[in-house]
Order: C-alpha cells, then structure tokens, then sequence
C-alpha cells in the first residue's frame, strides 16, 4: 500500500507557547484518518502545516515522496484543504458554478475541465439542481459541500478537513460523511481529518490518531470502537483525566453513562479505577 503522507517529530512554537510537540503520524492511499484532542492542543496547528499553510519549526513532512521544506509549491498541488471557516471559502455573489470555474482556474484547469470534475463530483455529492444557485442563498450543510467540492476539483490524492461537519445538522452530516467516506475508498484517496464528532470517527475513520493534552503528542493505532471512543474521548475533553486503559473500554463507558450527570463523581471512579 502506496505511503501517502509521513510526519515526523513536528513541532511549531509561537513565542513561549509551545504549540505543537513531537508529532507524528503516517498515512497510506485509499485510507481516512481521524485526529482527534481537546481544543488547544494542536489539531488545526498540525493539519495547516501539513497543507504548506504554517511553517514548522522542527521535524519532516514528505507528502508522495517529496520533501515539505523542499518541495511546498509541488505539494500545494497535491493537496485539497477545506478549513473551519465555510462562509469565507467561497464568494457568495457567485453562483456554485461560477465559483468551481474560478477556483479551477486558480489551479490551471480549463472551463472543460471544471465542467468534467465538477459533473463527476456532483454526482458523488448528489448535488444536482444546485449549481446555479448563489453562494450565500446556500444552507449551511450546501455550503460546506460547495467547499469540499472546490477542495477536491482539480483531484487531489491527499485531502486535509479541518472538522468538516461542524454546526451542521445530524442529516446533512451523515450525508457528507457518507460522500466522503465513498469518495476516499472508491477513488483511491487518502483524507486527514479533525473532529469532535465521536460517531463522525467510529464511521468514517481507518485510524485515530490523538493528541494528549499533557505531552501534545500523537499515538497512532486503529479505528476504536465507539465504546473505546467514549472511553478516552469523553474522559480527556470532559474529565480531564489523561489516560484509561483501553481494556477496561466497557466499564469506563458504564462509570461514564452511569454518572453523566455527576462529573465529579465520575472523574472520582475513572482515576480509581485507571489507577487499579
């Protein structure tokens, strides 16, 4: 299996503030891997340096071969990125079409060639009856789909989206995570993303990666189940409680729902029972 991406050790300081730390991770073709953390500790950080938008400070990026400090102009190419910011991705005076043409244009494509793509994409995203509509007449959910399309026109082997479905309702977010997860494995992509979404995860994702708060590092392994997700997810954003042996997955899970209602109480039982 073909190594899309590999991320070694990277690291990014802002003044005192160490950012991100000791970060690394691998990604192959036709794979979805999920990053995941509490906010602040270095998600988007990692995936705009990834995307040849930040510079890092410390570490190696090579992205189908080619070397990130060497080579930033060539993988810009190689890349699609959609951001959290979906209102300012597109121009909303301009309808979906007119939108793909310029941003299609921007990447060398012809009027042609957008109208290949963006029929091919359309159909994947079942996004008829929409391209002549403007921008900003879009819901939420049509917006995020026009910036994803727009990410993906000019066929990128590698796509980075920085949680893609926030704030959007459970049905259109279904549906995008439905497309994508499609898209990636029938057309042999490889997609890094960033989520909150617990279920979001234990759907589209081959692997989680996460960042533990106290270290800033990554630790890479297989896609848990949701009971697993819930297990170090809700305790690290929620609780706070930095690691819960993944075994005990069903009876963390149990504390949790058990004491939703009750932080403190449940911190108080996973640290007892993290600790046994």
């Amino acid at each position: 299996m073909q190594t899309t991406l590999t991320a070694d050790h990277i690291q990014k300081k802002y003044a005192s503030h160490l950012a991100l730390q000791d970060a690394s991770l691998k990604l192959h073709q036709g794979e979805i891997l999920a990053l995941l953390g509490p906010n602040g500790a270095g998600k988007t950080t990692l995936i705009k340096i990834l995307a040849t938008l930040l510079n890092k400070d410390a570490g190696k990026v090579e992205i189908l071969g080619y070397d990130l400090d060497r080579y930033a102009e060539t993988i810009r190419h190689l890349v699609g990125y959609v951001g959290q910011d979906t209102e300012r991705s597109a121009y909303a005076r301009l309808t979906v079409w007119e939108n793909l043409q310029f941003f299609g244009a921007l990447r060398g494509m012809d009027k042609s060639q957008v109208q290949a793509q963006a029929s091919r994409l359309v159909d994947y995203f079942e996004f008829h009856g929409q391209m002549e509509r403007l921008f900003g007449s879009l819901s939420g959910g049509q917006k995020q789909t026009v910036v994803i399309l727009r990410a993906l026109l000019h066929d990128p082997p590698l796509i980075f989206l920085d949680e893609p479905t926030k704030g959007l309702d459970p049905l259109i977010s279904r549906r995008i995570r439905s497309f994508l997860k499609r898209y990636v494995h029938e057309q042999g992509k490889s997609l890094l993303l960033t989520s909150h979404v617990l279920s979001e995860v234990d759907e589209l994702a081959d692997q989680v990666a996460r960042i533990v708060r106290s270290l800033r590092t990554l630790e890479l392994r297989k896609a848990p189940s949701v009971s697993e997700t819930l297990d170090w997810a809700r305790t690290l954003v929620l609780l706070g409680v930095e690691t819960i042996d993944a075994a005990g997955a069903k009876d963390t899970l149990h504390i949790l729902l058990k004491y939703q209602a009750d932080i403190e109480r449940a911190t108080k039982e996973l640290l007892s029972a993290s600790s046994s």
